[in-house]
């Protein structure tokens, strides 16, 4: 009954109402404009969360039975949920699904989830959807909620901060094995200043991790990149904080045997954060971006460099007179 009712507002009300097959939905017309504005942005090609991208159709179709509404997990466990750290989109994203969406999903799947042969999604895909059904106002929240999401999105720009401070004073630690008269106050201002900062960024990336749409701190998951990511900085930030402390009572008692143990923690804080910022390197850029700059150094020998064109034809004259 939902669905008849939207569909008098809808393009199925003047594109014909049952495609060829005998089907109400459309995949082109009707599925793909949701993906493309609701769930590409998150979960395709460029940034695939959890491994999940919609544009690929062996990856949804792990998460849709065509034909069955309660086995699609798709629908069930994720479009309509109860649960807030499992709903898609998050409400972070506009989430979730309008009740014109839902039906269509729904319906789409009852209808067999047909996906034709050779579509490609794309962000080029035109969407035919009534601007009023893609978009809908985020949840109001409070003064401190809305304070708290501000800040998270200064966590690209701020992560830097710990991540050189606390590197910066473990290698004055290491230079100063061999010449004690730096190997004391510079780490210690390092270590101060980069406790602060990790203390900073690390709420910010918290807060900035669900306003991207990866679920909230209360979610295990333990599958997932992003809990990995999110802990491993909690860890460093725990670290350089109680070493930093260790290290205000060293130089306050001026306890040789405590300046000892706060150089261990930078020395493990510092070593630690290059770990955590390596892998939100590779949660931003990709698993393989490091790979692909060595690439460059030092190109792979099964790979052909390319040639121009003249090139290409006398190679090609050269092989054909070798037959003759």
């Amino acid at each position: 009954m939902l669905l008849v009712v939207w569909i008098g507002s809808s393009p199925l009300a003047s594109a014909g109402v049952l495609d060829g097959d005998g089907r109400l939905v459309q995949f082109e017309r009707d599925i793909a404009p949701i993906l493309r504005d609701r769930c590409l942005e998150c979960h395709g090609a460029e940034d695939a969360k959890n491994d999940f991208r919609v544009d690929d159709l062996e990856l949804l179709m792990d998460f849709v039975e065509p034909e069955d509404l309660e086995s699609s997990s798709l629908y069930v466990d994720y479009l309509t949920t109860d649960d807030d750290d499992m709903m898609m989109p998050p409400a972070s994203h506009q989430g979730p699904l309008s009740a014109g969406e839902l039906a269509l999903v729904r319906t789409w799947i009852q209808e067999g989830a047909v996906w034709p042969e050779g579509f490609l999604l794309t962000k080029d895909v035109a969407s035919v959807l009534p601007k009023e059904t893609m978009t809908t106002p985020p949840p109001a929240t409070g003064l401190m909620a809305r304070v708290w999401a501000f800040q998270g999105y200064f966590h690209p720009a701020a992560v830097h901060f710990p991540i050189a401070l606390l590197s910066l004073g473990g290698l004055f630690v290491v230079l100063g094995w061999k010449w004690p008269q730096i190997g004391t106050q510079v780490p210690l201002v390092c270590l101060w200043i980069g406790a602060v900062a990790a203390i900073g960024t690390t709420a910010m990336g918290w807060s900035f991790a669900t306003e991207q749409g990866y679920p909230s701190w209360r979610r295990v998951d333990i599958d997932s990149e992003v809990f990995w990511h999110r802990w491993s900085g909690l860890i460093v930030t725990s670290i350089a904080v109680v070493a930093a402390i260790v290290a205000a009572i060293a130089v306050y008692r001026n306890n040789p045997r405590l300046n000892k143990v706060w150089k261990v923690g930078l020395l493990a804080a510092a070593a630690l954060v290059g770990l955590v910022g390596h892998q939100g390197g590779e949660m931003t850029y990709g698993e393989t971006f490091y790979q692909r700059a060595f690439d460059r150094l030092w190109p792979p020998v099964d790979v052909e460099v390319p040639q121009s064109a003249s090139a290409r034809v006398a190679r090609e004259e050269i092989d054909e007179s070798d037959v003759r």
